[in-house]
């Protein structure tokens, strides 16, 4: 049988600095390249035809989906692999592809988009450093999101900003899964840039709400405004979408969200609960189950966070929420193990070292707690001053406990 082909497919305006990156990271595994340059006046089209890319020009027309649609048309391989100008792929990634493609049963699967920043104060950001060519960032944000679908089913991409294939391959029956590949994206690091982007993209989903009055049209706008930080206005579309159609399953998620941003647990869980009604997510079991643990209410928040790990066993947050719920519950070897698990999928895994080190603390293990709490700290944990003054006082337990083996040099 022939071994399975791939069509990378991506979008370009003046990506000369990230463009050969992106298809230098990919040209091992895919069989033709795809670029729809949407006016670039720089040296990007000379940059993907040096990958021997196909080069298709495209009139912008403030539709990111339109350009996304026009590229899905030239792919003439089984499988499309979607990469923004200023994304890449690492080697595990490009790995793990090979076998994807190999599938019988899945017609999509979602990545990990790591948005990389060092706008610590972003929801969702995770602490973990990152290196790429000579610049620093401090972390993360993530999204999971179709990067990699069957060719030819009819798949469109929807949406003119936050464009997604998604609802079209599940309107269509198409069955997707979720995949351990990273996508790296480099583009959201710069905060003026990103704040620039936004603010446009906002007018573009203003100018498409008033022109179309649509469920998903609010939904986009609400996202927007979300993403802007105008939570009133951001909730009234999304509300609005709702009205429109109550089955928007979407947008009763991102207002859990909103409310669970404003610390309103009850509406919070309220929303997530609809949403989870609609359609089950890993996203929106865990979100319910943190809200869940802010309420004091082990029980229900144990319960979603055991679905989301189910929906989602490679999400290590969800053993940290796990942990937590456990050490707060007394189940102190079940809480070390859950979090063991989260820092074997995230070895940079802040939040899980510095639970783990608690859980392990409270069960009077004191020299892993103290390795735990360390690696916290190392990894520049928040609270890395407060977990520094119960390092010192660890060091004085262990020091006054002649009989407790464990192997470090007291002091410092």
């Amino acid at each position: 049988m022939a071994k399975p082909t791939i069509s990378l497919c991506t979008i370009t305006k003046n990506e000369k600095r990230n463009l050969r990156s992106c298809l230098g990271s990919v040209k091992d595994i895919v069989d033709e390249m795809v670029v729809v340059d949407t006016g670039s006046t720089d040296k990007t089209k000379d940059i993907a035809k040096k990958f021997n890319a196909e080069v298709f020009d495209f009139k912008w027309i403030d539709d990111f989906s339109a350009a996304r649609n026009e590229s899905i048309k030239h792919a003439t391989k089984d499988w499309v692999l979607v990469l923004d100008a200023d994304e890449m792929l690492d080697e595990e990634g490009v790995k793990a592809i090979k076998h994807l493609v190999e599938d019988k049963e899945t017609d999509a699967f979602l990545f990990l988009q790591k948005n990389y920043t060092n706008s610590t104060s972003i929801a969702g950001f995770v602490n973990e450093e990152h290196k790429k060519d000579g610049k620093v960032y401090a972390g993360w944000y993530g999204s999971l999101i179709v990067r990699l679908f069957r060719n030819k089913k009819g798949y469109e991409f929807e949406g003119v900003v936050h464009e997604l294939v998604e609802p079209s391959i599940e309107s269509k029956g198409g069955k997707i899964s979720t995949a351990n590949v990273v996508v790296h994206n480099y583009g959201n690091a710069d905060t003026d840039i990103v704040k620039k982007k936004r603010q446009y993209y906002l007018e573009l989903c203003k100018k498409k709400a008033s022109q179309n009055q649509t469920d998903s049209s609010y939904y986009e706008l609400g996202v927007l405004y979300k993403e802007n930080d105008d939570i009133e206005d951001a909730v009234k579309s999304l509300k609005k979408a709702i009205e429109l159609n109550p089955k928007h399953n979407m947008a009763w998620y991102e207002l859990g969200v909103l409310c669970e941003q404003k610390k309103e647990y009850d509406e919070a869980v309220k929303n997530y609960t609809e949403s989870l009604r609609l359609k089950e997510s890993s996203e929106a079991f865990q979100n319910l189950g943190v809200c869940y643990l802010k309420k004091g209410m082990l029980k229900e928040s144990y319960r979603n966070l055991v679905k989301a790990m189910l929906l989602n066993p490679n999400k290590y947050t969800t053993y940290n929420n796990l942990g937590a719920v456990l050490e707060k519950a007394g189940k102190y070897d079940t809480a070390v193990q859950m979090l063991e698990i989260g820092i074997k999928l995230n070895p940079k895994n802040v939040i899980g070292f510095y639970n783990l080190g608690i859980a392990l603390d409270k069960k009077g293990e004191f020299g892993k707690a103290l390795q735990a709490y360390e690696k916290a700290v190392e990894l520049g944990h928040s609270k890395s001053e407060d977990i520094k003054k119960r390092i010192k006082q660890i060091k004085t337990i262990i020091i006054n406990m002649p009989n407790y083996k464990y192997g470090f040099k007291v002091g410092g």
